[in-house]
């Protein structure tokens, strides 16, 4: 093992042999650069046919490229002295133990370690699992690999939006073509876990039930459209997004719930008074939430609900939903 300074131009930056990063954040690494020069010098393997191939420090590399730097530290180990299956597993557990792997350099990591390394499926589970900061289990691994089939533009949103790995995998089960239209619907909206994984599992549900693509649904049913309003609030697209699709799915459903939602409409109660009920009319108990910051207010409520009791308003309410 040597230490050299090697000219970029002579790195093969094409070869990702031993490489599981993806979508890398640049910004602090060239802080540092700029501010105190490199502190570790990369690892490349010099192969027999004379190419350099990085083992690890592949983003060092790249931000050396943009600082338009012609050299970097370099530690050379020669072919017969380092194979394939040790430089990856250097690169693996530097990054493994560095810093927090991404859903797809976490799946990258696994994938090679099949393809170097050839290990049981136990051992990926309960040996490398861990060292890639995950649960030792079986489900976990299989929904990992699954990722492979996820295309590149889909990946990037995955990481860029830190999506989880349920949420990812569900993805994954639809086809490239398929991702590729869900990709222009969910650019536009951000949603916790549950409720991605409800949008998902809506569109195939459908999908299976009408017997329908998935492009024709978004096309059909203009989704695009429901989440593409520069003026609405993520918050705002993804409820829409959701009723439009819940009311594809339970068409039923959804008018018992609008039309209990125009009868409590028809309370004419304070703006900060909400009246719950369950969404599947399977419990009949009714919750009354107010917010207020003064007597004054709570007596209007009061008289808000009695004004609705004297017109029977209420009564049509209960009668109605038990019906």
């Amino acid at each position: 093992m040597l230490l050299n300074h090697i000219p970029l131009s002579n790195l093969n930056l094409a070869d990702g042999s031993f490489r599981i990063t993806f979508a890398p954040r640049l910004e602090d690494l060239e802080q540092s650069i700029r501010t105190v020069g490199l502190i570790q010098p990369i690892i490349v393997r010099h192969t027999p046919e004379g190419t350099y191939q990085i083992v690890s420090g592949y983003k060092r590399v790249l931000v050396m490229q943009g600082l338009a730097r012609q050299s970097i530290p370099t530690l050379v180990h020669e072919a017969a002295d380092l194979t394939p299956a040790q430089a990856f597993l250097w690169n693996l557990h530097e990054n493994a133990t560095t810093r927090r792997l991404n859903l797809i350099e976490k799946t990258n990591a696994l994938s090679k370690l099949k393809q170097f390394l050839s290990p049981s499926e136990e051992d990926l589970v309960n040996k490398y699992l861990p060292l890639l900061g995950e649960a030792p289990s079986y489900k976990i691994l299989h929904q990992f690999l699954s990722l492979e089939g996820l295309t590149n533009p889909m990946k990037e949103l995955i990481v860029a939006n830190d999506l989880a790995l349920s949420s990812a995998g569900r993805i994954a089960e639809f086809t490239p073509s398929t991702q590729q239209e869900l990709l222009a619907v969910l650019t536009h909206i951000r949603s916790s876990t549950n409720k991605l994984n409800e949008l998902l599992t809506l569109i195939r549900e459908i999908s299976a039930r009408d017997g329908l693509t998935v492009e024709e649904i978004l096309g059909r049913y203009q989704l695009l459209q429901v989440v593409a309003d520069p003026h609405a609030s993520p918050v705002d697209k993804v409820r829409a997004l959701r009723q439009t699709l819940r009311g594809i799915r339970l068409p039923q459903l959804t008018e018992r719930q609008q039309h209990l939602t125009k009868l409590i409409e028809g309370l004419d109660l304070p703006e900060t008074a909400r009246v719950v009920t369950d969404p599947y009319f399977e419990r009949e108990k009714f919750k009354l939430e107010y917010q207020f910051s003064h007597p004054d207010e709570l007596s209007q409520l009061v008289e808000k609900i009695q004004d609705a009791f004297s017109k029977q308003k209420w009564q049509q309410i209960f009668e109605w939903y038990r019906a």
